[in-house]
């Protein structure tokens, strides 16, 4: 499979008003807003069985499903921050991910890993309670059988996508000795990682991929390095297997999300800054827009016609 490679600084200004155009026309929507191009998405909660817990979690159902026919769908794995802020409404990031799946004709389901299990937010701990290769890897795949077995899903196309602490939860996803994976279980038909440690995958021994996936990473990014997931791209597609990066220049952590000004979380746990503590974090929206069309451009090529 041919590598996607990392965007040119130059090539990016000089195209920015082409990308915005180019995400305008494969969102439906505009960098920042709420992408229902076909109505408000329907939103209502859930819970299913998982990995020693009941897990909840919401789900988003297209507005306007075409005469009962199965929709793709999408598992997204929220950050080391949690699903909700501390208001309880849905991170925005989490929200507006969810919501342009649905207006893409995807159900799209956000699990909680951290809330069924009494967890607050994990970005300050230095030991985390729940592990992105353990629980919350069985968690995806406890979301990929609740739904497998809806009818209004397309069993043969069902996605997983995360961010940060999830998009690190991909990597573990996709493996072939995944918690959660069975030989006679569905399957997930590709993946994407925003931002995800990609050290692990690099270190581990016979790491081996079961489905296609993509990394989509800041090369700014001072809290997750982007430098060990193009190694590990390289690595897999020298073995054969079918993972890619996107490299968007000046991003940094975070920068999908949307109107959030760059700041600096100065406690969040971090072993590669000086101190171990802080990073950068806000939207970038040049790669922000780029982003949106390369995730949709990405998806359409995996989709099981």
């Amino acid at each position: 499979m041919k590598r996607v490679v990392a965007h040119n600084r130059n090539a990016m200004r000089l195209l920015a008003l082409t990308i915005f155009i180019l995400a305008l026309s494969a969102c439906q929507s505009t960098p920042g807003s709420k992408p229902s191009p076909t109505g408000a998405a329907k939103r209502e909660p859930v819970s299913f069985p998982g990995p020693k817990v009941t897990l909840s979690g919401e789900l988003f159902l297209p507005a306007a499903a075409s005469s009962g026919k199965p929709r793709p769908a999408v598992v997204l794995l929220h950050g080391c921050g949690g699903m909700y802020t501390t208001r309880g409404t849905l991170v925005a990031r989490n929200l507006d991910w969810a919501q342009r799946f649905a207006g893409w004709g995807f159900v799209a389901l956000l699990p909680d890993s951290f809330g069924p299990r009494g967890h607050g937010p994990l970005c300050e701990l230095k030991d985390r309670p729940t592990h992105p290769w353990v629980e919350r890897t069985a968690d995806a795949y406890a979301a990929l059988d609740y739904l497998a077995a809806r009818n209004d899903v397309d069993a043969k196309n069902i996605f997983v996508m995360g961010w940060s602490h999830g998009g690190s939860t991909v990597n573990g996803v996709v493996r072939a000795d995944a918690p959660g994976l069975r030989a006679d279980g569905p399957r997930f038909r590709a993946a994407i990682a925003y931002y995800p440690g990609c050290e692990r995958p690099l270190r581990a021994k016979n790491y081996r991929p079961v489905v296609p996936m993509l990394i989509q990473h800041g090369e700014a990014d001072d809290w997750v390095a982007a430098a060990p997931c193009v190694k590990l791209a390289e690595a897999m597609q020298r073995r054969a297997y079918a993972v890619q990066t996107i490299i968007y220049p000046e991003a940094h952590h975070g920068f999908d999300s949307p109107n959030t000004k760059l700041r600096v979380l100065p406690n969040v746990w971090n072993p590669s800054a000086s101190g171990e503590r802080g990073a950068h974090v806000g939207t970038h929206e040049p790669s922000r827009a780029r982003a949106i069309a390369d995730t949709k451009a990405y998806l359409d090529a995996q989709l099981a016609r």
